[in-house]
């Protein structure tokens, strides 16, 4: 008990370190709680998703619940800049897992399911939006793009890129948005 409670303690010191030295970057102090974990995933239909991708997987805590509800022959491909939280998440043991040590500007492919916890606010705003166009291009058709934030001040430019949905989620520190997001219904 008093070991998990010890690992527990080091690991939200690992997050505080990384937001302290660059808080653009990591966009919280504390990682996502379960709840809003669990709020981002159940957004995705999980017998249809093949192909998912992670923006700003930060210390793996969505990441692994993603694992937990990605069907056996799916893949994930994970973003992250931060090289520490990139060395946590590659210690992720999961042959479905692929973590990519660049940012989610660069993100290409096709995916089913696409999740984000990059604080958008935070990002210089041609980042933000090679980020969502990104995204946009990316996302199949039928896809969901999940991203949480702690303000609904990004929902303008949401709203430029797809249709989306919201949800409160109180259980988390602090209390988030979750938008699940589509592509606009003229472009299915």
């Amino acid at each position: 008990m008093l070991a998990s409670a010890i690992s527990l303690v080091r690991s939200k010191a690992g997050f505080v370190q990384q937001f302290i030295r660059n808080p653009r970057k990591v966009g919280s102090i504390t990682p996502s709680s379960m709840a809003l974990c669990e709020s981002m995933a159940n957004c995705a239909d999980w017998t249809t998703v093949q192909n998912v991708a992670e923006l700003g997987a930060g210390d793996g805590v969505l990441t692994k619940v993603l694992l937990k509800h990605m069907p056996a022959d799916a893949a994930i491909d994970v973003f992250e800049i931060s090289q520490p939280l990139v060395s946590r998440l590659r210690a992720i043991n999961d042959p479905r897992l692929q973590v990519h040590a660049k940012s989610a500007e660069r993100l290409q492919g096709r995916y089913d399911a696409i999740f984000s916890g990059l604080p958008l606010l935070s990002l210089p705003v041609p980042v933000r939006h090679a980020i969502l166009s990104a995204v946009h291009q990316a996302l199949t058709p039928g896809g969901v793009f999940v991203q949480f934030q702690y303000t609904s001040l990004t929902q303008s430019e949401l709203s430029r890129y797809f249709t989306w949905q919201r949800q409160r989620v109180l259980k988390n520190v602090p209390p988030a948005w979750v938008y699940s997001c589509t592509h606009h219904w003229s472009e299915s």
